[in-house]
């Protein structure tokens, strides 16, 4: 994970090479850091993968490439080196934890999606918190990532916060030439996504029936039970143990990759 904090105070080497190129965070223009996905993940969608690769150009041709970003500072002049570093590690962190069905940044849960705090995007991008909160100031007023925050009531006076719901807008894709591909990719990703539940509600289903009593003699559930198994698949199959249950709604419902 050392990798991933070059922002962090630690090796004197590096400090010194950081003030000698005129910056503080080892920063040096003819080798820019981009975000690095951690290893164990597995390949996200295609088209993530070529946005995260596309994005690049920015640090070299930046007005040309993203003119909203480039001119986010508010100043004509060239944004500066070290900020589109932070920019494109920061969008790559986004674009690789990007819910394809909704654009949101984040990780799907059991109980629905969560956020990455600001802690959390500055370590995964390679940042400082600071460094990663400027850059995706920056990204904001772009609008090329829209930023709601989240939080619950605990009583009359105060509110507990959340981490922040990111959405990284479809103009990102379209400004690389990928605002076609898109809308396919993100009907594969829902129907994925749907694939997935109903897989899960099945399951549930079947872990309710055998609770409630849906055992016959020597603990063997009844195949017919199954919804949607045809007629004469529950006759030809007979009694099922609970294994062979569950794996009867798989091969029902047939079997796919979960959603990325």
């Amino acid at each position: 994970m050392d990798s991933l904090h070059p922002d962090t105070a630690g090796l004197a080497g590096q400090a010194s090479e950081g003030a000698a190129s005129g910056n503080r965070c080892d920063h040096d223009p003819a080798a820019p850091r981009y975000f690095v996905p951690p290893e164990k993940h597995k390949d996200r969608p295609l088209i993530l993968r070529k946005l995260e690769g596309k994005i690049r150009a920015y640090f070299t041709d930046p007005r040309k490439t993203i003119p909203s970003l480039d001119l986010a500072n508010g100043k004509d002049r060239q944004q500066r080196s070290e900020r589109r570093e932070a920019c494109l590690a920061v969008l790559g962190c986004m674009i690789h934890f990007l819910d394809l069905v909704t654009l949101r940044v984040g990780i799907p849960t059991p109980g629905g999606f969560r956020g990455l705090t600001i802690p959390y995007l500055a370590e995964l991008s390679g940042l400082g918190e600071r460094r990663a909160e400027r850059a995706i100031s920056d990204l904001v007023k772009a609008k090329l990532v829209t930023v709601h925050p989240l939080c619950a009531r605990k009583d009359d006076l105060t509110f507990k916060g959340y981490a922040a719901i990111r959405t990284v807008s479809a103009t990102v894709f379209a400004l690389f030439g990928l605002g076609r591909w898109l809308p396919h990719e993100r009907d594969k990703a829902a129907a994925r996504l749907k694939k997935k539940r109903r897989m899960q509600d099945a399951i549930d289903l079947a872990k309710v029936k055998l609770a409630l009593g849906g055992l016959g003699e020597g603990g063997r559930a009844d195949a017919s039970a199954l919804p949607g198994v045809s007629q004469p698949a529950r006759q030809g199959d007979g009694p099922k143990s609970p294994l062979e249950y569950l794996a009867a709604i798989k091969a029902m419902l047939g079997r796919d990759d979960p959603p990325r």
